[in-house]
């Protein structure tokens, strides 16, 4: 089964007990900040409150110089080590919209590297879930287009060839992407982790920004009681996170901002 999850702006420690009173099962894991703690002791705090370590983000920088990648390709058998001892066997990614490199190079770029690292992580029996950005916005100053919706993540997946790659699934992403109800079956136990949030009124698709969200279920926009259902058929059984970007959480003390934001998602989590 679903269940709600946040990313913490606290140690997980400190985490626990927010996550307690506003009724969430899990709290995303942040490895770099957590590594000097034992992970078996991190498990049994969450595992005390019915907890669940709900995904861990990839170390490394993929977009840049070879150099660079190498280098933090060394962290990931480490962070998923230290994860995995967690009970967490998720890890995630956003791929760039678009580039200024020409698709095929770039394309090639991505596959060759996306499945180094995923072959570690089927390792450790970590999932790899990426993130395509749907809003046209965000590629329209790219010369080349690239991931920017399902079919073409798909045609990502299948270069890449590795069974434990999936999806990212953002619900914002995904309607800006055009994508349907119908569209559900082409993820069926592809989806690793969950994102949920909505779009302001009255903003044409063409000139909806990224980082500019709405808090779920606040205008309506994004057809996210569809999206839910779409979840419920596959029987997702993973963290959904909210995604809002909805800056006046940002100038509300931490605890405010979570009963705000956990408000929007039990209003629309699926009863």
């Amino acid at each position: 089964m679903m269940y709600k999850a946040f990313s913490p702006k606290l140690s997980l420690k400190e985490s626990i007990p927010i996550a307690v009173k506003f009724g969430y099962g899990g709290i995303g894991l942040n490895v770099g900040g957590e590594f000097q703690n034992d992970p078996l002791a991190l498990k049994a705090m969450l595992d005390e409150h019915g907890l669940k370590s709900a995904g861990f983000g990839f170390p490394v920088n993929f977009r840049e110089s070879q150099e660079t990648f190498d280098a933090d390709m060394k962290k990931l058998p480490s962070h998923c080590e230290f994860a995995t001892k967690m009970g967490d066997f998720r890890c995630s990614t956003w791929l760039l919209p678009g580039s200024d490199v020409p698709f095929a190079e770039n394309f090639a770029m991505h596959a060759k590297r996306l499945r180094e690292a995923a072959l570690v992580m089927a390792q450790y029996g970590v999932k790899f879930g990426l993130e395509f950005v749907g809003p046209p916005s965000a590629r329209k100053n790219s010369k080349y287009p690239f991931v920017y919706d399902l079919e073409s993540l798909m045609n990502l997946w299948d270069a890449i060839g590795c069974d434990n790659v999936g999806i990212l699934l953002d619900a914002w992403h995904w309607d800006m992407a055009g994508q349907t109800f119908a569209d559900f079956t082409k993820i069926n136990g592809k989806v690793v982790v969950v994102h949920i949030n909505d779009a302001p009124a009255g903003v044409p698709v063409e000139e909806q920004k990224d980082n500019v969200r709405a808090l779920p279920g606040a205008t309506g926009v994004l057809r996210i009681k569809e999206f839910f259902q779409g979840l419920l058929d596959m029987q997702y059984d993973g963290p959904v996170y909210s995604e809002p970007f909805y800056a006046p959480l940002n100038e509300m003390p931490y605890e405010e901002a979570m009963r705000v934001e956990t408000d929007a998602i039990n209003k629309v989590w699926p009863k």
